[in-house]
Parts: C-alpha cells; sequence; structure tokens
C-alpha cells in the first residue's frame, strides 16, 4: 500500500493549494481570432461568451424547452440581457463588420471564482474609446447573473448607449417529427437543425428613474406548461439623457451622454431569469432589483466564495501545468452544467449550446455523472433524480414498443418523453442499452453514497423496471441454450440491426444482476426470470473499452493489450471519433500498469479535441460540435477510475490494482473526494 495513502485535509490549506495553482484555473484570449465561445453558467442558466462581451449572447435556462407542432423539443434561448452597444458618433460598436479597429485585446476566463474579463481599445479613427467587461453568472444564486461594462473615452463628444431587450428571430424549422431523410445541407451541418427553441413573449416593459432603470419581460414555452420571467434592472454613472423606445414584444433604452476624455463611465446590468409554471415576473423584478441594491462587489464576492467552495474538490496533477490546465477547464464546463436544487439531467453539451436540441441521452448517465459522483455527490444527484422522476413515462414508453417493465428513451425531453427526431426513429426503437446505462448509474449512486433509503425508493423501481424489460427484449435460442438480443442500434450507431452487439448485451447482464442485488438487500421479490436469463445471457468479445469500464468484466492480458492496440491505430490514423468511450482505453493501459501506453494515449485523445481560446471541447477533432461536456466527463474519469487503481463497490471506494501515473506526472491528486458522507483526499 506504499504507492497511496488517503488523508483528510483541512479547508484552509486547500484554499491554499488552490492559490497556488491560480495560474492553472486562467485562460487567456490575446486575439480576438480563432474564437469558440465558452460559457459562464451555475447549472440554472449560463452565458455564452462573444469576442466583444457587450454584443447579445445566448443564455440557456435548465428545463426551458419549447415544442412546435411537427418539430422536436429543443432547449431555448433565453431573450439575451447581457447586450450593451456604444454609438461613437460613427459607428455602433457590436455593427463592426470587421474588428480591425479592436485594440490591444485581452479576455481572460477566471474559472476559479467563474467570470469572463475582457478589455480593449475601440481605436475608431480619433474616437478612441477603452473599454472593459466582466460578467459572471451567479454560482450563489441559481436565479441571477451580472454584467458591467467600463468605458474610458479618450475624447470629448456625446456617446450613446443601448440596452436592447429582444426575442431572438422565430428560426426556420425542420418538421423534425415527420421528416424520414434530411436534406444534403442539414446531414451535412447539424447546426441548421440544432437551432434553439423559441420564446413566445407576452409583454416586455421598461422603465427608468433616476440612476437606472427596470426592464421586465415574461414568456411562455409553446407546447410546454412553463413559463420565463426575465427581469433585468440597470444602473449607470454619469447624468445623461435617457430616452425609452417600447414596442409590443420588445423594448431598449438609450442613454446620451456628453463625456470627456479619461473619464470612467460605468454600465452595470443584473438579471433574473425564473422559470415557474406560473407567471414569476413580479418576483423576477424584484430579485434583479434587490441585486442591483446588494451591489455589483457583494453579488461577485458571494459567487467567487461559491466557486471557490466547489474547487475545494479537485483533480490535481503535479508536474505537468498543460494537463492540469485542461483538468481545470473539463470540470469548469461540468460544473456550470449542474446544480443540486434541480430535478433535470443535463445534456451532451451541458448549457453552453441549443446543440442535440438539449436532448438528455446515455452520455449523462455514464460519462458526465460519474466523474461528478465523488467529486460533487450534490450536484451529479440531479442526474439519477431526473431517471427516478421521468420512470412513469419510461414505463409508457415500454408499452408503446411492446415490451415490459421500463424502456428509458434515447433522447429524453425535460419530461422524460421519447423525443428522437424521426430521421434517427431505429435509435429510439432499438438503441437500447441505454436501460442499462440508467440502471449501473443508480447503483453506483448507491455505492457512492450508502444511502440505504434512496435504494429503496429511488433506486430500486428503476432497477426493477429496466431489468423487466430485458426480459421482454431477450430471445431464449434452444439449440445454443442461451439468451441472445437481436435487432439493435450498437453504441457505435452506424451499426443497425445488429445481433448480440457485446456492449448491450453485456449491460443488459449487468442490468439484470445489479436489480437481483437491489432485491437481497432490500428484501424484495425478484423476478424469477431475472437470475435465469442473466446466467444465460450471450455475450461475444470485442475491443470496446466499455466492457473493461465501467462494466468491469474479466479479460486476460492479451484481450487488453490487444484492444488498446486496436484505439492506438486509430490514433495513427487520426480516426479517433467521437470524444466518448475512447477516453477509456488510458484507463485500460493503467489496468496493465504500463506508462508508456498511457503516454501513447492520452494526450493524442484530448489535445486534438480543444478548441481555442478557452480549452472548449469539440465532439471530435473536426468538427464544430463544440463544449461537448460528454468528452469532458469521459476525460476526467481516467483520473478518478484509471491512474489511481480505485474503483466504485458495493463497500464503497476501493483500490483494484496498483496506481500508475501518466508520463510526467509527479503526483496525483484526488482532493476531498466524498464517499459515503467521508470527504478524504487521495494521493499516488
Amino acid at each position: 500500500m506504499s504507492a497511496w495513502r488517503f488523508r483528510l485535509l483541512p479547508a484552509a490549506l486547500a484554499l491554499a493549494g488552490a492559490a497556488l495553482a491560480q495560474s492553472t484555473f486562467v485562460l487567456t484570449a490575446e486575439s480576438l481570432q480563432p474564437y469558440t465561445p465558452a460559457y459562464l453558467g451555475n447549472g440554472a442558466l449560463s452565458l455564452v461568451t462573444t469576442p466583444l462581451a457587450t454584443d447579445a449572447a445566448q443564455c440557456f435556462v435548465a428545463g426551458l424547452y419549447d415544442h412546435s407542432p411537427g418539430d422536436v423539443p429543443r432547449i431555448i434561448s433565453a431573450p439575451a440581457w447581457n447586450a450593451v452597444d456604444i454609438y461613437n458618433g460613427s459607428h455602433w460598436l457590436n455593427s463592426l463588420h470587421s474588428f480591425s479597429t479592436i485594440e490591444q485585446y485581452r479576455q481572460t476566463l477566471d474559472m476559479l471564482h467563474g467570470n469572463l474579463q475582457t478589455s480593449y481599445l475601440w481605436a475608431d479613427g480619433e474616437k478612441r474609446i477603452a473599454l472593459q467587461s466582466e460578467e459572471f453568472v451567479s454560482r450563489e444564486r441559481g436565479s441571477i447573473a451580472a454584467s458591467r461594462v467600463r468605458v474610458t473615452p479618450q475624447f470629448e463628444g456625446t456617446l450613446t448607449i443601448r440596452f436592447p431587450l429582444e426575442n431572438w428571430p422565430p428560426p426556420q424549422r425542420y418538421q423534425l417529427a415527420q421528416i424520414q431523410h434530411l436534406d444534403p445541407a442539414a446531414a451535412q451541418d447539424p447546426w441548421k437543425i440544432w437551432y434553439p427553441g423559441r420564446l413566445d413573449v407576452r409583454r416586455v416593459n421598461v422603465e427608468s428613474h433616476g440612476d437606472g432603470a427596470v426592464f421586465a419581460l415574461s414568456g411562455s414555452a409553446p407546447g410546454y406548461r412553463t413559463n420565463l420571467a426575465e427581469a433585468i434592472a440597470i444602473s449607470w454613472t454619469g447624468a445623461p439623457q435617457i430616452q425609452i423606445h417600447q414596442r409590443e414584444l420588445a423594448g431598449d433604452l438609450e442613454l446620451h451622454l456628453h463625456v470627456r476624455p479619461r473619464n470612467t463611465y460605468t454600465f452595470t446590468k443584473f438579471v433574473s431569469l425564473i422559470r415557474s409554471p406560473n407567471d414569476e415576473t413580479r418576483a423576477a423584478t424584484q430579485k434583479a432589483i434587490e441585486a442591483r441594491a446588494r451591489g455589483w462587489e457583494s453579488l461577485l464576492a458571494e459567487s467567487e466564495a461559491a466557486w471557490e467552495h466547489l474547487w475545494e474538490s479537485d483533480i490535481i496533477v503535479e508536474g505537468d501545468d498543460e494537463l492540469q490546465r485542461v483538468i481545470h477547464s473539463m470540470l469548469f464546463y461540468l460544473l456550470g452544467s449542474a446544480r443540486k436544487d434541480l430535478d433535470m439531467s443535463t445534456p451532451p453539451m451541458g448549457l453552453s449550446s441549443s446543440g442535440y436540441f438539449g436532448h438528455i441521452f446515455w452520455d449523462a448517465d455514464t460519462y458526465i455523472f460519474p466523474a461528478l459522483l465523488l467529486l460533487h455527490p450534490d450536484l451529479a444527484r440531479p442526474m439519477v433524480a431526473f431517471r427516478s422522476r421521468t420512470l412513469p413515462e419510461a414505463e409508457h414508453n415500454a408499452q408503446r414498443n411492446g415490451y415490459r417493465g421500463a424502456m428509458y428513451p434515447w433522447e429524453a425531453d425535460p419530461d422524460g418523453v421519447e423525443c428522437t427526431p424521426r430521421f434517427a426513429f431505429q435509435n429510439a426503437s432499438s438503441e437500447n442499452h441505454v436501460n442499462g446505462d440508467v440502471a449501473l448509474a443508480a447503483w453506483q449512486y448507491w455505492q457512492a453514497t450508502g444511502d440505504h433509503e434512496w435504494l429503496s425508493r429511488e433506486a430500486w423501481p428503476v432497477l426493477r423496471g429496466t431489468a423487466d424489460f430485458w426480459t421482454s427484449r431477450v430471445k431464449y435460442v434452444a439449440a445454443r441454450d442461451r439468451y441472445e438480443i437481436a435487432g439493435v442500434v450498437a453504441v457505435k450507431e452506424s451499426d443497425v440491426g445488429v445481433s448480440n452487439d457485446a456492449y448491450t448485451n453485456a449491460v443488459a447482464r449487468r442490468n439484470l444482476e445489479l436489480a437481483l442485488d437491489a432485491a437481497r438487500l432490500l428484501q424484495q421479490p425478484a423476478n424469477p426470470k431475472w437470475q435465469e436469463i442473466a446466467a444465460k445471457l450471450f455475450v461475444p468479445e470485442t475491443d470496446s473499452p466499455l466492457l473493461w469500464f465501467p462494466l468491469e468484466l474479466p479479460h486476460s492480458r492479451q484481450q487488453t493489450q490487444a484492444a488498446i492496440e486496436h484505439s492506438l491505430s486509430d490514433i495513427d490514423k487520426q480516426q479517433t471519433g467521437a470524444m466518448m468511450g475512447t477516453e477509456f482505453y488510458p484507463i485500460l493501459a493503467a489496468e496493465l500498469g504500463d506508462r508508456t501506453l498511457i503516454g501513447r494515449l492520452l494526450k493524442p485523445l484530448v489535445l486534438p479535441y480543444l478548441r481555442p481560446p478557452f480549452q472548449v471541447i469539440a465532439e471530435t477533432p473536426d468538427n464544430r460540435n463544440t463544449s461537448f461536456i460528454t468528452g469532458a466527463g469521459a476525460f476526467l474519469q481516467q483520473f478518478l477510475f484509471g491512474y489511481s487503481g480505485l474503483r466504485l463497490t458495493d463497500r464503497g471506494l476501493e483500490r483494484r490494482f496498483s496506481p500508475v501515473l501518466p508520463p510526467g506526472v509527479r503526483k496525483l491528486r484526488l482532493k476531498n473526494l466524498t464517499v459515503r458522507n467521508t470527504r478524504q483526499t487521495f494521493e499516488f
């Protein structure tokens, strides 16, 4: 046991360690291009970054979806609240056709504190203006975000500052609930169909008073009994002339301000967004006004303190600052899409965009959830809580498809309803491994927490329902005296109509075994078919890493080596595909104790996926499907369950094999993992 040890660290020491490594929490852009947007989030809402930090940015609210007739449900981008436009007498800042007049540019993402800072000089002829912007989404207050712009002109004259509030233009709709084949353009570029849903705005009101103003907007999500209330409280310095332009469903406020050289003028916006079955416009307005009264510094300080508290649990590597920075960026984007007081799961791209429509996939259960489970079990819980809450819909889905038990959807909406587009109908009917993924996540939560009451109340119905599904999905083949599963879509989704897909059969067997284990623990009656099918369900050999991890099927050293060689061949051909299961191959190399193999796998399976300037994760090395936090979760599991040699078992967290670190890493510290209500720090 000399290769590893664990000990409890006092909070003060943990914070001191974070301060020493603060540089690995900072990502900086010093040019406007190339630029892939990042996002700030608190799990309830987000703000997508923009290069200038003054133009309208997308903001996604967890659980806010529309469902228009003929289309699929899709996450809504709330009306942009952050925009501040500036007219210098000749041009509007946000209407620049090029960035040629922007100088001294710098934008910094501070992941330790969850904020974005931007500064530059707008050098438009003799009208030179220095701008500084700061934005944050409050980690402490789920419905609050804020932005501040400081303007320092280098001339005397008049500036116009405009604060707009209007909905996004309606998208060109695809009838995705009906279309069986995409047109060539959409088939080539998924962003043609991954447009955000739209809010039906009922009213917008703008009022000014003294040195401030308040915007209030209310709207409803078509197809759902969901409302959004959005309120913005604005404050400013100087003594401007004020103009309000009130339209039926939009409005803006303009300040006409006589400015002097080297004087700084500050414009601050505090927003509250509340998703509710009811119209909460009054409550949102009150929260925005209260935030403004509390003040920028106070709100920012409490949000930064909340972020620092989250970072008390961390994955720390010594000896490779580049790798450490990647780890922190992966964690930052995961944390921005998770919140403990929700019962919503997490889409593959978090709250960063409308990618994959914001639907819930097995990505959450298999890749995102385990990466948070030990570091932040309270943030992981909503993902399994979502599956428990939506069990009745999974049972209805099974009935609709002619099966027993519960059949979890391939793509789920906020209510757990199957919402896969018509052109991918085969995934909805036949990519059935999702049932086993849901069951395994439920069991992992019990392993990590030891919460017997949760196992009985929440997990057992899920385990029982998913196991019963498999009893009606398998087929007994008498000639071979075994059970088989025919006609599935494999994890590799180009494999359609497959019989005996290795991962599907293996995770189905694991699902049945977990239901039996839960029945014994809870002294509940077990379906006798579970044991019979689990014992005789055929699982063919494969080189998919998923059978090694998370399923932990026994393999010889030769089999493991062969699977890794397959991955290395893909790396050599630059054909690694989506950043998902491939991220588990380094875990196999760790099981072999082969540090050289880890070195050949680790960075080639992550660096090609990172986009500048903020290490945003792309789904594949060559597409623009970014902020793919599925990949972040998969990558982080290497450190939690691979290089550490640790695994979750029915007794908690245990060592399964000797730890082995990547080349160049002197020490791995898993700081403040929480297992069964005990916080521990492991060092390797």
